[in-house]
């Protein structure tokens, strides 16, 4: 039964800006590390997937910034993929505090399979079974996008 992913990481003071607190750019790392962690998880590691000649690169993220992390907060990432098209797929992805609970960031990032010459390839079949084991198009939600 597909389930989400889930990693760990501890937040760094040096990931923190002089705030206090982590710096935006860095969320997107755990949701990266997040990723490749779910990838991992289910069997195929990123490794295996350059060995095999293709890669998976992020075409765009969105991150929707909730609450603050500070130097060393447990954090829980939770990654699972929302949709197939083709080469693309959605990943969805929700960082919580581990301590209280508290969402602190949204994500939702589109992805390719490529070759490693970089042309969008579909995803291989066998690829494809393996992460179905974190797809849950049941569970998409629609993060609010402004445009000016």
């Amino acid at each position: 039964m597909p389930a989400k992913a889930r990693c760990q990481l501890t937040v760094r003071l040096y990931e923190c800006d002089p705030l206090g607190h982590v710096n935006h750019a860095v969320y997107v790392h755990y949701f990266e590390t997040g990723r490749i962690d779910a990838m991992a998880a289910v069997g195929l590691p990123f490794a295996d997937i350059l060995k095999q000649g293709y890669t998976v690169v992020a075409s765009d993220i969105f991150v929707q910034y909730k609450a603050p992390a500070f130097a060393d907060d447990i954090l829980d990432v939770q990654s699972y993929i929302t949709s197939f098209r083709g080469a693309r797929m959605t990943w969805q992805q929700e960082l919580y505090r581990q301590r209280d609970g508290e969402l602190l960031a949204l994500a939702e990032v589109n992805g390719a399979f490529t070759r490693a010459d970089g042309r969008p390839v579909r995803v291989p079949p066998a690829m494809r079974t393996l992460l179905e084991a974190i797809y849950l198009p049941e569970a998409a939600w629609s993060l609010p996008r402004r445009h000016p």
